[in-house]
């Protein structure tokens, strides 16, 4: 998925003298329904600011099949602190599908710090939910008109590292980039989407969904 915002990152270095890029605004935002129900099957979707945009039309759809919870962050899997809020999310309950995408936030991160980031968190969902079947999306491109449309091939980078952790660790694909990658008309901005973009992303991401739920 794209970066809500490009902004300049802070370089900031922890205890370990880890390298941590952040940007100017980090933010976390997780949404639980039926917090208290478990009569049907649990799906975590994991994204940024483009999975916000999605998942109320996901989440209405599958309500008959699955309870739906959200993970969306601006933590770039390079970042300790993506893998510190998934291990929460991860411990709190039980999923039949994890819907994961982490796409171009960190940029400062180079592309084999992202691997080594989204790897980790592979191994975390597979240690904590082995049972949960995984699905790997990805991200989408910047608007190929828009002057952002350069760190298209940073996007084209980061997705050619998830098809090949997809096939390490068994997981599926949802290809979320094809759609919208000669489709300048679908943006309301570099990044975002208008409505009948989002909507497409929905009916993608629900029948993926169903799909597994369902076999």
């Amino acid at each position: 998925m794209a970066l809500s915002q490009v902004a300049i990152s802070q370089k900031i270095t922890s205890e370990s003298n880890q390298k941590i890029e952040r940007e100017n605004i980090e933010w976390c935002d997780i949404w639980v329904a039926s917090a208290q129900s478990n009569n049907k099957p649990r799906v975590l979707l994991i994204g940024d600011s483009i999975l916000i945009g999605y998942y109320k039309s996901v989440s209405e759809s599958l309500e008959s099949d699955a309870y739906c919870a959200r993970f969306a962050t601006s933590a770039c899997v390079a970042d300790p602190a993506f893998h510190q809020q998934l291990e929460l999310m991860l411990n709190q309950y039980e999923y039949s599908v994890i819907h994961f995408n982490n796409g171009l936030h960190g940029v400062g991160y180079t592309e084999e710090e992202y691997q080594e980031g989204y790897e980790k968190a592979i191994q975390l969902i597979k240690k904590i939910t082995p049972e949960s079947k995984l699905v790997l999306v990805l991200s989408t491109p910047l608007q190929s008109t828009s002057e952002k449309n350069y760190l298209n091939s940073r996007i084209d980078e980061r997705n050619r590292i998830v098809r090949g952790l997809a096939k390490k660790y068994g997981a599926s694909i949802n290809d979320l980039n094809f759609i919208f990658k000669d489709h300048p008309e679908y943006y309301k901005d570099p990044y975002h989407f208008k409505t009948e973009a989002i909507k497409l992303q929905g009916e993608q991401v629900v029948e993926t969904i169903e799909n597994l739920i369902n076999h």
